[in-house]
């Protein structure tokens, strides 16, 4: 597979999901067995592309799948809430947008819709946001994380 921008593969990841919906819609009104059988079948193969191009790529530090989300949350640094957007999650760490300098060793907590607040290191920063790496994370939050992930490529 040739070496992707998180950009693009996030947009391929999207655009996928987008043909896997319309796919499962057009699933649901069909009556002829045979085609279900193949349309079901291509949804099979969409979600399995999904993952391996949401997979850590070669030379990419993040060790777990992570699923493309653009959820508008806040994390908590120094006693402030600041707002910011995570492009994306694994049961690892996140990648998150904000409009606020983070160092990397900042400790951090960020509040994750389905897990609440987590305990994140941050790892790197980049011109437009920073890499967490979750610290203490609870098993219920993990739970609920990798729950979300499984929902996001089954759905």
């Amino acid at each position: 597979m040739p070496d992707l921008h998180p950009d693009q593969t996030k947009t391929l990841s999207e655009g996928l999901s987008s043909i896997q919906g319309q796919a499962e819609r057009l699933l649901g009104k069909m009556s002829d067995d045979t085609s279900a059988s193949q349309v079901a079948e291509l949804l099979h193969e969409l979600a399995a592309l999904r993952l391996l191009i949401d997979l850590p790529q070669d030379g990419d530090r993040r060790r777990d799948l992570r699923e493309p989300r653009r959820d508008i949350s806040i994390f908590r640094i120094d006693g402030k809430d600041v707002d910011c957007a995570i492009e994306d999650l694994s049961i690892g760490g996140a990648y998150i947008i904000a409009d606020w300098p983070v160092k990397p060793d900042t400790e951090i907590e960020l509040n994750i819709p389905e897990a609440g607040r987590v305990a994140a290191r941050v790892v790197s920063s980049t011109e437009n946001g920073v890499h967490v790496q979750f610290d203490d994370i609870s098993d219920p939050q993990l739970i609920a994380i990798a729950n979300s992930m499984r929902a996001h490529y089954t759905k």
